[in-house]
């Protein structure tokens, strides 16, 4: 597990003599945290958004530290779109609407970056099963109705 030491400031080379003297209760577990989260950007936010495991932060509050990612059905994971803050006693999750604006708008970023999507082709002949009959192709018209095609 990784923690995160926040906001303890480093010289750029020296000696460094950093003492740490903090006490916490963890009452919500890493895992509770990420499917917290989970469950968050998936209903409120995007269903191409998931999260990952998180890191432990321990700052003026101790928080598990969640990272938000996008993917898409034609090219996968592509990146990280934020960070989603879970207080470790209460669970208490910032799930604000700037932090929600702020992963839709990375998001967007991501996406217009991507590739356009390129539908499959035909399945081959050989991977057709013998046994069902085909069923019909259908089409929307330029008027909006369903057409079957013969």
């Amino acid at each position: 597990m990784t923690i995160l030491l926040d906001p303890y400031v480093i010289p750029k080379k020296g000696k460094v003599e950093l003492k740490v003297e903090r006490s916490f209760e963890i009452k919500v577990t890493a895992e509770e945290a990420q499917r917290q989260v989970n469950r968050w950007l998936l209903n409120e936010v995007s269903y191409l958004i998931g999260a990952d495991p998180p890191t432990l932060v321990v700052g003026e509050q101790v928080v598990w530290r969640v990272p938000a990612w996008i993917g898409f059905p034609h090219t996968g994971r592509v990146g990280v779109v934020g960070m989603v803050d879970v207080d470790v006693t209460t669970g208490a999750m910032n799930n604000t609407p700037e932090c929600k604006a702020e992963i839709e708008r990375r998001a967007e970023e991501l996406a217009a970056r991507q590739p356009p999507y390129q539908p499959k082709g035909e399945v081959p002949e050989a991977f057709l099963p013998k046994h069902i009959p085909p069923a019909p192709k259908v089409t929307i018209a330029e008027d909006g109705q369903l057409q079957v095609v013969s």
